[in-house]
């Protein structure tokens, strides 16, 4: 760095302490890095584009002390060495501020911490002052200056070089503004710097990228700007590392060849992407000004380009491959194997840059693009777009978030067009809801994100796809004939706006009251056993134990149950609190007390006894709604039935929301079960229950119940298993 002369830059600065300017704040950015300045023995003008880590002066150039004279900032406040002692009276390294460095020697400085946003406001005051240069990218210093011309008298840097009006003409003799230089700063009155971002103004333009200089091509299509190409930025790591939140934005290059990111964009884990933030519609990773589209982004787009399906069209609800040729019209017109390329009618210019897989290898370049969007799907997936070389629609799915795909960002200033109402909600009854009166009404809620009038088509039966009853419809209610007592009804409404959009809601359903049940047995309404009380219930002729076993000593799941004349039982994850909430697991040798014969008492109380697979059929073909007893699909395996699983689960507790009706009272609870060798498995996914009768030497029937399922498995497996236990009366 050139020095300026001695007696020059000391008038300057004697200039400079005579004036009193405000400490300015930093603006912080999500990004982190470093930023190594030469500091040449002399005077000099420094800046920084990194807050540091610890700002305090003292703290930032503890490295550069045995070389340093003294630093002044713009209001004559000093760094400097009184005696044996640094005295610190300026404070903390402010980035907006540049500083007047006087060295004994040449040094590095090295500053680490975030990068500050190029486009934070510098505050100028009337006369002189020193100011950072916040970009990391040099930009010539009459385009720096050019808004704020009327109130500027000069800017100098350290070699004395100078953009100062002479006559009427500006002459700029500094050229480019550099990073890592200060710049002095005479202003007529005060006003605002903002250095400049890009030259992007109208969709169509340029976008450079201040963060890193990087440039891209936009397009519009329709109301929305985009990126016409992958962003690209970050720095390259390795495929088989995964992404952390470490303030440093990460890229995956294909093959981890870095040539693959400047000719296909980067990859990115979604949490990368979203910075580790989880909101629709985040800036994320994109520049300052735009953002990672949302799922209903890519409806618009995709309604927007395809010939058949217009935005607004139910099928871009759907998953898997939908539309006619919105994938043909969005792929680049080469690249594509076995000659699937495509249109790019709209300039969007998909790339079949393949993606990253969540194992860290590399695939299909050439065959496939893979887009995330900023929308999650129950919290552990994310809407994603995928392209293929055969196929010239689009494909909605959902996927995990530790795969590497690519990133198109969407401009925020994008015009809105007009939106779909939003799904039909607050269903009166509620979704799954049991035990409704036969005389009961259809009632929701459904809004318009533009305040359109709304008109809603009803479909409703016992069908799992119901029938259209009703359309054209403006009220959010519908009453409905009597209905059949016991029988489950599914229903959903379908909205429509004035602007031809149409939401299809989802189906929901519920089940009207059976005619005496649930009750309990007569004259029996409670067991006690062993300390603990049990509630009874009757299904049919049948009288069961409406909780699950919960009797004897626990053991570590380690150990396997033994003939000792003790109850033995295990808790899952040997946590006896788990046993309190549902019941214990018991081997089947156990449960039968060490004999074979079929509806044997067992380990169940005086007067009851361990179901026999036919019986567990009568319980399956009484509360089933289309198989009653003697169906012979009872005598299957596998799962089997209608509802009869739906109807015996309980009411809350399954995972994802496969929860049971509880029609009937039974409320089989998702217990998991332990599994051979001690280990626990499936708790809140799966209930596992015995039959009295073996299937052979080593493995017995049961039951199972799963949270996706409203059928019930019919099985045999090993009596090693920890069953859960229900009991039948006498």
């Amino acid at each position: 760095m050139k020095k300026i002369s001695t007696i020059g830059l000391i008038i300057l600065t004697l200039l400079i302490s005579q004036q009193t300017f405000p400490q300015k704040e930093n603006a912080k950015s999500p990004l982190s890095g470093e930023q190594q300045i030469e500091l040449s023995e002399g005077y000099s003008f420094i800046s920084s584009r990194i807050i540091p880590e610890n700002p305090n002066m003292l703290d930032v150039l503890q490295n550069n002390l045995a070389n340093l004279d003294f630093v002044r900032n713009s209001a004559g406040l000093m760094l400097r060495k009184i005696g044996p002692n640094w005295i610190n009276s300026i404070g903390d390294w402010i980035n907006t501020e540049g500083y007047l460095f006087k060295m004994s020697s040449t040094d590095d400085l090295t500053i680490t911490g975030d990068v500050i946003d190029p486009q934070t406001p510098v505050e100028l005051s009337t006369g002189y002052q020193i100011i950072g240069y916040l970009p990391d990218h040099a930009l010539n210093t009459e385009e720096v200056f050019q808004e704020i011309l009327g109130n500027l008298e000069f800017v100098r840097n350290t070699a004395g070089l100078m953009f100062r009006k002479i006559g009427p003409v500006w002459v700029n003799s500094i050229g480019d503004m550099q990073s890592g230089e200060g710049y002095l700063v005479k202003m007529n009155s005060a006003d605002v710097l903002i250095y400049p971002g890009s030259t992007f103004e109208t969709c169509g333009d340029l976008l450079t990228d201040p963060r890193d200089g990087q440039t891209y091509n936009t397009v519009q299509i329709g109301d929305q700007c985009w990126m016409a190409e992958n962003l690209n930025i970050g720095v390259m790591i390795d495929s088989l590392e995964n992404m952390t939140d470490n303030g440093i934005i990460e890229k995956y290059c294909y093959r981890n060849n870095i040539a693959n990111c400047d000719d296909y964009g980067g990859f990115y884990q979604w949490n990368e992407v979203m910075q580790y933030m989880a909101a629709t519609g985040l800036q994320g990773i994109c520049p300052v000004g735009w953002r990672i589209p949302s799922d209903d982004i890519w409806k618009i787009l995709e309604g927007t380009v395809d010939s058949q399906y217009p935005v607004g069209d139910p099928i871009w609800n759907n998953t898997g491959w939908r539309g006619f040729d919105a994938g043909l019209n969005l792929k680049s017109t080469s690249g594509w194997n076995d000659n699937g390329n495509g249109t790019d009618l709209f300039g969007f210019t998909a790339l079949p840059c393949g993606y990253r897989v969540y194992d860290g290898s590399f695939i299909n370049i050439g065959n496939y693009t893979r887009f995330w969007s900023s929308t999650e799907h129950l919290d552990i997936f994310v809407r994603v777009r995928h392209l293929r070389y055969l196929n010239h629609e689009i494909y909605r799915y959902n996927n995990n978030k530790d795969y590497g795909y690519s990133v198109r960002c969407l401009k925020d200033e994008t015009t809105p067009v007009n939106q779909p109402p939003e799904p039909p909600s607050s269903p009166n009854p509620e979704d799954e809801a049991v035990n409704q009166s036969i005389d009961v009404g259809l009632s929701w809620t459904c809004t318009d994100p533009d305040g359109d009038p709304l008109t809603y088509d009803i479909y409703f039966g016992t069908e799992s796809t119901p029938q259209q009853v009703s359309t054209g419809q403006t009220e959010t209610a519908y009453d409905l004939e009597t209905l059949e007592n016991n029988t489950e009804y599914f229903w959903k409404i379908v909205a429509h706006d004035d602007h031809e959009n149409t939401t299809e809601g989802q189906v929901w359903s519920f089940i009207t009251e059976a005619v005496g049940s649930p009750q309990s047995c007569p004259g029996i309404p409670t067991v006690t056993y062993e300390g603990q009380v049990y509630n009874t219930v009757l299904i049919g002729d049948q009288c069961w134990l409406k909780e699950n076993l919960n009797v004897g000593s626990m053991i570590n799941g380690t150990e396997e149950m033994t003939d000792n004349s003790v109850i033995e039982k295990y808790c899952y994850d040997d946590n006896p609190a788990n046993c309190d909430e549902y019941g214990g697991l018991y081997q089947w040798n156990e449960i039968m007390q060490y004999t074979t014969t079929p509806g044997i008492q067992g380990i169940c109380p005086e007067g009851w006894y361990i179901p026999t697979d036919d019986e567990w059929k009568i319980l399956e073909g009484t509360v089933d709604s289309q198989y009653p007893v003697g169906d012979p699909i009872w005598n299957t395996t596998g799962f089997r039935g209608f509802n009869v699983g739906l109807n015996l689960k309980s009411t809350t507790g399954w995972y994802g929301g496969g929860n049971g009706s509880g029609l009937f009272g039974y409320e089989v609870l998702p217990a998991g079960y332990r599994y051979t060798a001690g280990y626990f498995n499936s708790l809140s996914i799966y209930a596992y229950l015995c039959a009295s009768n073996e299937y052979n030497s080593s493995d017995a029937w049961g039951r199972t119940l799963n949270y996706v399922n409203d059928g019930v498995s019919r099985f045999n497996q090993s009596k090693y298993l920890g069953f859960s236990v229900r009991c039948l009366k006498d």
